[in-house]
């Protein structure tokens, strides 16, 4: 992977003692169960959170010692050494900051900021502080994805077209099942989202890119973005300054994008919220001269599912063809293994980093532009 060097000094061997900040939805959807299954990489020391159904919450998903703070600092008095952060996206600049003066090193979740300006702030301060910021880029995590990442890189010389498909509803049955309350209606962005939306794009950007830049582009599509970057890494090829057009249908629910990195390549990415749909569906498919290789994904909150990738490859001379098929074992997410390489990386010298802010500084450009000129 194409990741930040990390910063801090390695934490003692153990498991690694976390503050958890923000216990709402993808805390208890994904996070906490992880966790609870990886006693020897990291143990929930405090949580930063406000709302009591959430705090109760908690302590019957499994951690009745936890101690509830009200800042990063007093977790650390509390014995929390690294963040894991979960609160909503806009608030992710002031509570990175609040870390990072506390020394704690962060994992957070996606998107850690949608605003250059403010991962300008965030790299300076993580600089400043000596300790890494991590982003929660848990696809990277998945081998099959990697094995994917790590065809496309081999044939990139021959790459023609990168696809990319999401079929999502968007909605909260994804993750109702396992939720301790019911998920949040999907609705209308709050105030506090709309004044950093209109911070990162602009005055001139309407409600209409403002939505799909939070939901379908920044929300989404940046996972795929960056899968898309580290496939491209150290070859000359970018996004960012290379799109062709960006396109909003279905009353917003649709927006599909097209990069062209150089003469010989096109990248189409699409993003469809169908609340309809009972199952989330994403493909990636990758065509270069003599082969094809196409990565199906289920819902990054499903354990009983795992991704697949076929890989198909011709020899135009002997008329021969193969396919080969890899799978990973169900229940390993990526949000499980994607802890325990924030452990690994926390603990061990010479571990390999996270996909840090430089990868989010690069992400967010292009599909900010992509927001920018979506007609």
């Amino acid at each position: 992977m194409d990741m930040d060097a990390g910063m801090s000094s390695p934490l003692p061997g153990g498991p690694v003692p976390v503050v958890l900040i923000g216990a709402g939805k993808v805390a208890h959807a994904a996070h906490l169960r992880e966790i609870r299954d990886l006693p020897h990489a990291l143990r929930l020391a405090a949580v930063v959170e406000t709302d009591p159904v959430h705090i109760d919450a908690v302590r019957a998903a499994g951690f009745p010692d936890a101690v509830i703070c009200a800042t990063p600092a007093a977790a650390v008095r509390a014995g929390a050494r690294a963040a894991l952060v979960c609160t909503p996206w806009w608030t992710h600049r002031d509570v990175v900051l609040a870390c990072l003066e506390a020394g704690l090193p962060v994992l957070c979740e996606k998107p850690v900021s949608l605003d250059p300006a403010e991962i300008d702030e965030l790299i300076a301060a993580e600089a400043k502080a000596g300790v890494p910021v991590a982003a929660g880029y848990m696809k990277r995590h998945d081998p099959v994805v990697a094995r994917f990442v790590e065809h496309c890189r081999d044939r990139l010389p021959g790459a023609r077209r990168i696809v990319v498909d999401i079929q999502d509803p968007n909605a909260p049955h994804q993750v109702a099942h396992l939720m301790p309350y019911a998920p949040p209606p999907f609705g209308p962005q709050p105030p506090p989202a709309e004044q950093a939306l209109r911070r990162a794009l602009g005055p001139a950007a309407g409600p209409a890119r403002r939505e799909a830049y939070a939901r379908g582009l920044g929300g989404s599509l940046i996972h795929q973005v960056n899968i898309v970057h580290a496939i491209l890494a150290g070859g000359g090829r970018e996004l960012s300054g290379r799109l062709l057009h960006a396109d909003l249908w279905a009353a917003g629910a649709g927006v599909g994008v097209r990069w062209r990195p150089d003469g010989e390549l096109v990248v189409d990415a699409t993003h469809l919220r169908l609340p309809g749909h009972r199952r989330y569906r994403e493909t990636l498919e990758f065509t270069a001269e003599g082969s094809v290789a196409t990565l199906s994904l289920p819902s990054p909150f499903a354990r009983d599912e795992s991704a697949t990738l076929r890989i198909d490859t011709w020899d135009a001379d002997s008329a021969l063809a193969t396919r080969r098929t890899f799978t990973a074992e169900p229940g390993h997410t990526g949000f499980r293994r994607q802890l325990a390489a924030w452990a690994r990386s926390l603990r061990e010298p010479g571990a390999p980093a996270l996909p840090g802010l430089a990868e989010v500084r690069r992400d967010t450009r292009a599909v900010r532009e992509a927001a920018l000129r979506l007609v």
